[in-house]
């Protein structure tokens, strides 16, 4: 009679052969899998390219970041837009670029998105334009309105972006009609037989609301003198953030404000990001350029030249693209007149300060390297 110990031996191979897979399953399931999810964008890739183009507003970036994350998980409220976001900031800082190239992440294309310029609707009988004409009058039965209802409604893996730019300029009639998009996600038309969804979509505004009070107060401390550092210091004196949250709650009611996911308040740009400023338009120009098999490169003087008259404080980064436009390109175009690029080589001009403007040399073909290498540096830990 075998013994026990010699018939578990001879067994064994057989129960491990049936458990392998069983465990091998198991095994299989506690291994960590990309999440699934229908959206098909990438948070850190819309970050990174936020974060290469737009200056020195990383809080604002690293804010929409952390929801974009939340949509790719799904974990939205089905019931309401995925996100409703109010930009306020000085003229020129961002606030609509983001918006741009967020589409373009997302859409592959920066003007696929429903833009309303509320600069428009400053009337109160305007609101039509949002809501659509009410019964009886003229274009109620075509149920027409300002909006795109296809790049509202974006994609089953794409969601639609819609932007309501400058808000604080339209009537308080058309911002109270926005109060139902931004609650329940869908705007029934004046003549009801036609409703709008916006639950796979990203709302935006922006505003400037506050700004023009804030540079006022600047500009007034600034005229007395010695008395600016107290004033500034005093404890009694409100700062910018205070001044444009009193506007804000000054001018919409408080059921409009609570409707949005998030506030964010962009920072002015400064002297310190000329730097950044400046290589993104010559990276622009050169793109522009590329067609042309033609690139600009500026040497330190010319950057200096351009810091030293290219910047407004008050305009912001739109000044830079003016200022850029007037120091560079025009001087650019007269250099490419005189001197045309090569007819089958790569054309490099270099640009230096000479005096009080710029001066382009076309660069020997030997000394001109491709394209592709004269696109500026991006700074990262910058901004």
């Amino acid at each position: 009679m075998p013994f026990i110990t010699d018939r578990l031996h001879d067994t064994a191979p057989a129960t491990q052969a049936v458990q392998t897979p069983l465990a091998q399953s198991q095994s299989h399931a506690t291994k960590s899998q990309p999440l699934r999810s229908r959206f098909a964008f990438d948070p850190d890739e819309i970050k990174t390219l936020l974060l290469h183009h737009i200056a020195g507003q990383r809080k604002v970036i690293e804010s929409l970041y952390q929801q974009l994350k939340v949509i790719k998980a799904d974990l939205v409220d089905n019931d309401r837009p995925l996100y409703v976001a109010l930009y306020i900031g000085d003229t020129g800082v961002g606030k609509t670029e983001i918006v741009r190239l967020l589409a373009k992440a997302i859409h592959g294309d920066c003007n696929q998105f429903c833009r309303i310029d509320m600069n428009t609707l400053s009337q109160s009988h305007y609101s039509a334009a949002i809501t659509g004409a009410p019964p009886g009058y003229v274009g109620s039965k075509e149920g027409t309105s300002l909006f795109d209802a296809d790049k509202i409604a974006g994609t089953a893996s794409r969601p639609g972006i819609v932007l309501f730019d400058e808000i604080e300029k339209a009537s308080p009639d058309v911002a109270r009609s926005l109060m139902n998009i931004l609650d329940t996600g869908h705007l029934r038309l004046a003549s009801g037989n036609h409703q709008l969804d916006f639950c796979n979509s990203l709302i935006f505004m922006t505003s400037n609301i506050g700004s023009r009070t804030w540079a006022s107060a600047q500009r007034r401390a600034g005229k007395m003198g010695f008395l600016r550092r107290f004033i500034f210091q005093s404890p009694f004196q409100p700062n910018r953030d205070t001044v444009i949250h009193d506007a804000l709650h000054a001018h919409f009611d408080p059921e409009f404000l609570n409707r949005i996911d998030r506030i964010a308040l962009f920072e002015p740009l400064s002297t310190e990001h000329l730097d950044i400023l400046i290589a993104l338009e010559t990276a622009a120009a050169n793109q522009r350029l590329r067609r042309k098999s033609v690139a600009i490169e500026l040497d330190d003087s010319a950057v200096a030249f351009i810091r030293q008259y290219g910047f407004d404080p008050l305009f912001g980064a739109r000044s830079i693209k003016r200022r850029y436009r007037e120091l560079v390109i025009i001087p650019l175009a007269e250099a490419m007149i005189t001197n045309p690029p090569y007819p089958e080589a790569a054309s490099t001009y270099h640009a230096t300060e000479n005096g009080e403007r710029l001066t382009f040399t076309l660069l020997p073909i030997n000394d001109a390297t491709s394209t592709d290498t004269h696109q500026p540096l991006e700074p990262k830990s910058t901004f």
